[in-house]
């Protein structure tokens, strides 16, 4: 019995979709994470949340742990025991209320343990360490913010922990490592500007664009108070951006 040309072209098709069904399924499905690799178990990682949470904005609250961030920062500097003290009491309540509002993210658990760092340094009046755990902190709170796509939140915290490197060695006038953290700041800043170019916003960009140039002129130079003075102005151009974005979560 011979075929029409229409069963052949059909018989034909269905040849082919079941050789290529096995490869379409495989193409489509998401790559298997493997339990053990060659040096053993894999690193347990968080899950991405589901799709659309990834666009979700970021509670208010993370906006404010690095407001506090930089009180205590300040705080630190002056070596202002108390009061740093009493400012980590009011980062670790809302910490505790951010942690509500994120949930089990990326994150979490490095900004936990440096948050109790932080505080056993502020406790026994160590510098460094508690310098140090406040950037692990910051950078914790960073990695939880990935996860919310359209806010520039991440990049906000990663260039304010920059700009504290900076203060931090030019207050103790430390200039090859005041010039080390000034390039790295340069760095940060420039992948993260394009992140943060909103109307709205852009004159504090091109403000803070230009001051951290002045910024590296002037401790390359090691002119402290034009390095302080260019801190201060960086300092309130970040702040009016983290507070504009911020208020647009509102």
């Amino acid at each position: 019995m011979v075929m029409s040309p229409w069963r052949q072209t059909a018989a034909v098709l269905l040849a082919l979709g079941m050789m290529i069904s096995p490869l379409g399924c495989t193409l489509f499905q998401p790559q298997l994470k493997p339990e053990i690799g060659p040096t053993g178990s894999g690193e347990e990682a968080k899950s991405n949340p589901p799709f659309f949470q990834q666009f979700d904005r970021p509670p208010a609250k993370l906006y404010d742990l690095e407001t506090l961030s930089g009180t205590i920062f300040e705080s630190l500097r002056n070596k202002n025991w108390e009061q740093a003290a009493n400012q980590l009491q009011s980062l670790r309540q809302t910490w505790e209320e951010s942690k509500l509002q994120v949930g089990d993210k990326k994150g979490l658990k490095e900004a936990n343990e440096a948050i109790q760092k932080l505080a056993d340094a502020v406790e026994k009046q160590k510098l460094p360490g508690a310098y140090e755990a406040l950037n692990q902190f910051l950078v914790g709170v960073s990695d939880i913010a990935k996860s919310y796509k359209l806010s520039p939140l991440t990049d906000i915290l990663l260039v304010g922990n920059a700009a504290r490197n900076v203060s931090y060695y030019v207050h103790d006038k430390d200039w090859s490592k005041a010039a080390a953290k000034v390039k790295e700041l340069e760095g940060t800043w420039e992948q993260a500007k394009p992140s943060m170019e909103q109307i709205g916003i852009l004159s504090e960009i091109t403000k803070a664009h230009g001051t951290i140039k002045s910024l590296r002129d002037a401790v390359t130079s090691e002119n402290q108070g034009a390095s302080e003075g260019q801190l201060k102005i960086l300092n309130e151009s970040l702040g009016a951006i983290r507070e504009f974005y911020k208020n647009k979560q509102q």
